[in-house]
């Protein structure tokens, strides 16, 4: 059994239980058959005594250090620099107690490559240990606002230097490892996907609707492009009443607002704000189609979630999205194009039988379960701590 330290830029904390948590489904897959080491650092303006505290938190085969640190607000334009001191600090801190109770690490899991993947780089040139970096930032894509080409200087050197160090790539898309590599250099990489809780996300065959059922899981921010989605449905409910929008996520007043002077407001679009990951499976259980209309992104929890539950996605064609959307498990549109959106919803509605939900489910399944996953990230460690890179 190896040891693993998963050093994360994003994680679930007491600050946001839904920041990074994601990659804290990849620890738990990665436990299944490796001893691993969280070690997550994070700024909370709520510690009044300005004092750090480091909390620990043991399961079978998953030990998870999350350290917190006050903000400086005080220290002015100096306090980015006090809070990147502070960040590493509690690094080595939590990294001292691992090895003083669990022996040094095999090997190193950077998980998003800033900030944490600094401490990565350190632990390489002090101890020599070998790190992987699985990448899941969508800031690669020039459609995003804040992406990598509108960082500062520092912080693009700091980003060339910790790549080049790392000894494998695993980005979540053969995309987004294609861009990061014609970015930054050449590097071994293989694409492994995020991992579903397959327990959680399975196919009811038991469910008939009157009304088609489409469910939307997201921020319902500029990111997922919802204006498009609600314009869209509006257009839609003008010419037919036989299908409902099922949006999950905190939905701003604005939106709620637009919604209900129009008529849309529990007639045809439902919204059921932040609920627990269970219930969202639950919801995604009894819904018939997944919508999605995202001006850029890697590959999305929720398609392959929906894609395990047997659900047809319409989605647009960016990021790694095609990579796992075919004719046989859904419909892929062009970004911003309302029109082909209404199009593919008035297809699904009419032609929703033709998808196979007993074959979408299993072969889903099949590919992005716990243990699949897990092997694919076990046949890495092995080729790096065997062979080098």
């Amino acid at each position: 059994m190896r040891k693993i330290l998963f050093l994360s830029s994003w994680y679930p904390s007491r600050l946001d239980p839904f920041n990074g948590d994601f990659i804290e489904r990849h620890a738990k897959c990665i436990s299944l058959t490796n001893q691993v080491y969280v070690i997550y650092i994070v700024k909370d303006p709520s510690i009044k005594n300005g004092k750090w505290e480091i909390d620990k938190k043991v399961s079978p085969n998953l030990i998870t250090y999350r350290g917190y640190y006050p903000s400086k607000k005080e220290y002015g334009f100096l306090e980015k620099f006090y809070s990147n001191i502070i960040y590493r600090k509690i690094q080595k801190k939590i990294f001292k107690l691992i090895r003083v109770e669990y022996g040094m690490p095999d090997i190193v899991h950077l998980n998003v490559m800033m900030k944490a993947g600094l401490f990565a780089r350190w632990l390489k040139k002090k101890y020599e240990l070998p790190f992987v970096l699985s990448e899941h930032w969508t800031g690669y894509s020039a459609e995003r606002k804040d992406n990598y080409n509108k960082k500062n200087p520092l912080y693009k050197y700091i980003s060339k230097r910790i790549f080049k160090q790392c000894n494998w790539l695993l980005p979540v898309t053969e995309d987004l490892g294609k861009k990061l590599t014609h970015l930054f250099g050449q590097k071994n990489f293989t694409a492994i996907p995020n991992v579903v809780d397959t327990n959680l996300f399975r196919n009811d065959p038991n469910k008939k609707h009157d009304k088609i059922k489409f469910i939307h899981v997201s921020s319902l921010g500029y990111h997922k492009n919802i204006w498009g989605i609600l314009h869209s449905i509006e257009k839609l409910f003008e010419e037919r009443n036989d299908f409902e929008v099922h949006l999950i996520g905190p939905p701003s007043k604005e939106i709620v607002d637009w919604t209900a002077t129009r008529g849309l407001l529990n007639n045809c679009i439902f919204f059921t704000g932040i609920i627990p990951y269970e219930k969202v499976a639950k919801n995604m259980r009894k819904s018939d189609s997944l919508l999605m209309f995202s001006r850029y992104e890697n590959l999305p929890c929720v398609i392959l979630e929906a894609l395990c539950c047997g659900l047809p996605i319409i989605s647009t064609d960016v990021g790694g999205i095609r990579e796992v959307i075919n004719d046989e498990n859904g419909i892929l549109i062009p970004s911003e194009n309302e029109e082909e959106l209404l199009k593919a919803m008035e297809y699904m509605i009419t032609n929703r039988h033709q998808f196979n939900r007993e074959k979408i489910a299993p072969d889903a399944q099949n590919k992005f379960n716990y243990n699949t996953v897990g092997q694919q990230f076990n046949e890495i460690y092995y080729q790096v701590k065997n062979k080098g890179d």
